[in-house]
């Protein structure tokens, strides 16, 4: 029976796919850990796989906007 060492089981915590890589493989890449601060400024971290990752990118993209959004209504509100 063949050994192989220093393995790492990834998990997303979105939509719980998994995989076991070997350290230093490149589909280690394909998983980021990305962090996100509540309202209350709580800072919660997760695991996600490619597509989640890419689903949460195009989220993100939508929060920046709307946090833009915002600062400026502020802004504007400010300069009346």
């Amino acid at each position: 029976m063949a050994k192989t060492d220093n393995i790492t089981r990834y998990t997303c915590d979105r939509c719980g796919e998994s995989a076991y890589l070997q350290q230093g493989a490149a589909a280690a890449g394909d998983w980021r850990e990305v962090e996100r601060f509540d309202q209350y400024g709580s800072k919660a971290s997760r695991l996600l796989c490619k597509g989640c990752t890419d689903e949460y990118k195009k989220l993100a993209a939508q929060h920046d906007a709307a946090f833009q959004q915002f600062m400026a209504a502020t802004t504007t509100a400010k300069e009346q």
